[in-house]
Formats: structure tokens, sequence, C-alpha cells
């Protein structure tokens, strides 16, 4: 039962994600919120993908951090190529992988500590 909410979370979210990524959006000056809106999105989307699979070891991060890249790909190629009001940007797809960095950095650091837990007790 915990997979099928991890699978719907997560199928929800990319549906969510590539909705906001296509619908045209007013023109900010930023400081970089957009980077990290995608770093953000593509962390949660791997952590997502990383507990919807069944799992019996941290190789299994190599699926989660596929689909997120391939996920992050077809964005900005949808961007480039099917709106008018977006544009596909390299710097996008960059922050889509330190967010995805972070997220396989905190699940392996989840496992660390609950080993070090193990080993104490």
């Amino acid at each position: 039962m915990r997979k099928l909410f991890w699978r719907v979370s997560l199928l929800t979210l990319t549906a969510i994600i590539i909705y906001l990524s296509l619908v045209p959006v007013l023109p900010s000056e930023g400081i970089g919120w957009d980077k990290s809106n995608h770093a953000a999105a593509m962390g949660v989307v791997t952590i997502l993908a990383f507990l919807s699979i069944n799992y019996d070891a941290y190789k299994a991060l190599l699926y989660p951090c596929l689909y997120s890249a391939a996920l992050g790909l077809l964005i900005e190629f949808l961007q480039g190529t099917c709106t008018t009001t977006r544009s596909a940007e390299w710097q996008d797809v960059i922050a889509d992988f330190i967010g995805i960095a972070a997220a396989v950095l905190l699940l392996l650091l989840k496992k660390q500590i609950k080993f070090s837990k193990i080993r104490v007790t």
C-alpha cells in the first residue's frame, strides 16, 4: 500500500511539473529562483521515484536518477519546441542535475545514519 501511495504521488507530481513547465509565465526579474525551483522539483521527484520502487539495495538509485533526468530533459525539449512563451536552457538542466545529486546525497546520508544506529545498539 505504501508503494502505491508513493507511485501515485510521483505520477501526480510529474503531471504538475510538466503542466507548470509548459504554461505561459510572466517574465520575472530573478536572482535564480527559477533554477532553485528546478533543483527542488527534481530532488523531490528523485526521492519519490526511489520510494516508489521495490528496492533491496541503494544500487536502485540508478532508476530514480534516470527517471528524473529524463523528465528534466523532456521538459526542456518541450519548452523549446512546443511553446512560444518558454525556452529551453542548459542552465535548467544543470539545476535539475544538482537537485538529483542533492536527493541522492540525502538518501545515502539517511542510509548511513540508519546503519550507524544499528551498529551502536
